[in-house]
């Protein structure tokens, strides 16, 4: 349960994002947030996260992040120009959320735009648009009887369907599930190459 209730802006920057890793709406109050919590749910080593977890001194984080096999982590979100030279103020609240993380086993981190990846970003915001496609099961086994054991194109795998781009979706929510998978650091295409994921 947040902390702190994020404020309605007078700027469209603050919003609700729904969180597959949470099953539940997170606020967050800016688009930087919104895009750390896209990244969040694509990194295999987060199990959940929470936005304004918690209170140390005068200061709420921004989320802390629990991992598989290492220490949570504490996130703090802020831009670059202000994360690298951050006022007196700002530095404090760093200074306290750093100290406390190594008094508390936890990991702090800063996340800045810096940390957006592309095409990676650009892929996942992609792939996360079907994580709600109402796949049939039989579409599924279909879909994974077409892919040989070293992959195939997309192009190559909707021509087995026809060209039908409804199986274009599913293919992307395959994707989102870890059934199928693709390389998220080249930009996704028609020539992307599809393996079953053997994980």
């Amino acid at each position: 349960m947040p902390i702190r209730k994020i404020p309605i802006q007078t700027q469209s920057v603050s919003g609700r994002f729904f969180s597959h890793k949470n099953n539940k709406l997170l606020d967050f109050e800016s688009q930087l947030e919104k895009k750390c919590y896209l990244i969040l749910e694509f990194d295999n080593e987060i199990i959940n996260y929470e936005p304004q977890p918690l209170k140390i001194k005068n200061y709420i984080p921004d989320i802390l992040a629990y991992k598989k096999n290492n220490k949570p982590l504490l996130i703090e979100v802020k831009y670059s120009n202000e994360a690298f030279n951050p006022d007196e103020k700002l530095q404090k609240k760093f200074d306290t959320l750093n100290n406390y993380a190594k008094e508390n086993n936890l990991e702090f981190k800063i996340f800045t735009e810096k940390d957006i990846i592309e095409p990676y970003f650009s892929n996942i915001n992609l792939i996360y648009n079907y994580a709600n496609i109402n796949l049939p099961i039989d579409k599924e086994k279909e879909i994974i009887q077409q892919i040989p054991p070293n992959g195939i194109t997309i192009a190559n795998l909707l021509k087995n369907f026809n060209n039908d781009l409804q199986y274009l979706t599913y293919i992307y929510h395959l994707v989102f599930k870890q059934v199928l998978n693709i390389n998220l650091y080249q930009q996704i295409n028609y020539n992307s190459i599809i393996r079953i994921n053997n994980d």
